[in-house]
């Protein structure tokens, strides 16, 4: 694991209280990331209440259920978040029943887990920014590590124009070609977020999308970056994912963070290389069914219920990947 990966472990085997904790000894360039971060957040927020109702009619309960993982979406608001989001093209299939973890309810999901927060409404987790998941190599991938310099460059929410401002910055930082490779990031940062899928009654605010993408990804924290150990695969960083362009297939997707989390949890199918950056971690192998609350040490993990959690509710078809 590289060194520059360390900033993302998470504290020791004396527990934790919540989140904040995992990021206690943040620097002051992602402190900026969070900043930025927390107002752009405000300024959708605020625009998206002056926009129509984003609820979609309700679905059918069997459209929530993914024979491919064997878990399903029953929670209505982590519904009505993932399929106005890009649904299983951003997220990857669900891998969990909702949970609570440090005092959140989550349902984690392929790449993007979902958290639910104190006001009710639902976002993606910050694996990256909060420490929880190590992300310097993970299944022998090596990732690049956050670059501080991006985050004096990037925008700032007070200033006008704030969406095309990160319409600009992303494309300059995340572009679609790259080292002669069409890696695409740009469009699929670009992507994420469709009027049809946000706006599903009509009167959609195209203005409001590049927020809604930034919601999603947060900022590019990196530039593109080859695997070292394989030319065929790119990488860049961004707050709250890591885009992966394959040339095998010449595509590009978000990384399986959510896996990620679930494998340090459950223990099951946890790669080396991520077992062994995560070893002072209160997260690792932590579930235990049959002891309340379904963890082997509660005392590193409190408020935390992790009671059938990995107990799959549908009938699983096959492994999937999207």
């Amino acid at each position: 694991m590289n060194e520059t990966s360390s900033e993302f472990r998470a504290p020791g085997s004396e527990g934790l209280r919540n989140y904040s904790e995992l990021g206690a000894r943040d620097s002051e360039p992602r402190a900026r990331w969070r900043g930025r971060a927390s107002v752009a957040l405000a300024v959708a927020l605020l625009l998206l209440a002056a926009a129509p109702a984003l609820h979609a009619a309700p679905a059918a309960q069997d459209a929530r259920a993914f024979a491919e993982t064997g878990y399903a979406i029953d929670d209505d608001a982590f519904w009505d978040y993932f399929s106005h989001r890009g649904g299983v093209q951003t997220f990857g299939y669900p891998v969990s029943r909702p949970f609570t973890l440090l005092g959140h309810q989550v349902q984690l999901f392929q790449r993007l887990p979902l958290e639910r927060q104190d006001d009710g409404s639902v976002r993606p987790m910050s694996l990256l920014d909060s420490g929880l998941l190590p992300t310097g190599q993970i299944n022998g991938s090596h990732f690049p590590p956050a670059d501080p310099s991006l985050a004096m460059v990037a925008p700032a929410p007070d200033q006008p124009a704030y969406g095309a401002r990160v319409q600009e910055f992303v494309q300059a930082v995340a572009p679609d070609l790259w080292n002669d490779q069409p890696v695409g990031f740009y469009s699929t940062f670009s992507g994420t977020v469709t009027c049809a899928g946000a706006f599903p009654n009509g009167g959609c605010q195209p203005d409001l999308l590049p927020l809604l993408d930034l919601e999603i990804w947060g900022m590019p924290t990196s530039q593109p970056a080859f695997d070292p150990a394989n030319h065929n695969v790119v990488y860049q960083r961004f707050e709250r994912g890591i885009m992966v362009y394959d040339a095998d297939c010449r595509c590009t997707q978000g990384a399986l963070l959510g896996d990620a989390l679930k494998a340090l949890l459950s223990g099951e199918n946890l790669p080396d290389d991520l077992a062994a950056a995560a070893a002072g971690s209160p997260l690792l192998r932590q579930y235990a069914p049959g002891q309340p609350p379904s963890l082997a040490r509660p005392d590193q993990l409190p408020t935390t219920d992790l009671t059938d959690a990995f107990t799959p509710d549908v009938q699983v078809a096959s492994a999937a990947s999207p």
